[in-house]
């Protein structure tokens, strides 16, 4: 007889879920303040296992402890808190580099041409 795996519970209601989904799919914080820390770290998991939910993932990752992402998720838990810290790092720098042009004098241009001749 071949295994079937049981489908993961949801540990939060389907409206909260949807407006997780709808706050990170406009990257506002996640609604989830209101849920138990121990729980939060049940809806990451749950969440990030899903790849059409991994943005509200790491978005409560982000707000929960390390040692309560790993009690929900093992190693799993402990990778998604390192890549929520990431991710919310990199999100803080998001600017692209500002560019700083300068235009060359021909007097500046001749002198470079001759030092390579």
């Amino acid at each position: 007889m071949p295994f079937l795996p049981q489908e993961e519970v949801c540990p939060i209601s389907e409206q909260l879920l949807f407006s997780l989904y709808d706050a990170a799919k406009h990257g506002l914080p996640p609604p989830v303040l209101d849920v138990p820390p121990g729980s939060r770290s049940s809806v990451a998991i749950f969440c990030y296992r899903r790849s059409h939910l991994e943005k509200a993932g790491l978005a409560v990752a982000a707000i929960c402890n390390e040692e309560e992402l790993v009690a929900a998720g093992g190693l799993l838990g402990r990778s998604l808190f390192v890549k929520s810290r990431n991710t919310s790092s990199a999100a803080g720098n998001s600017a692209p580099p500002k560019l700083h042009l300068t235009r060359q004098t021909s007097a500046e241009s001749s002198d470079d041409e001759q030092d390579e001749d």
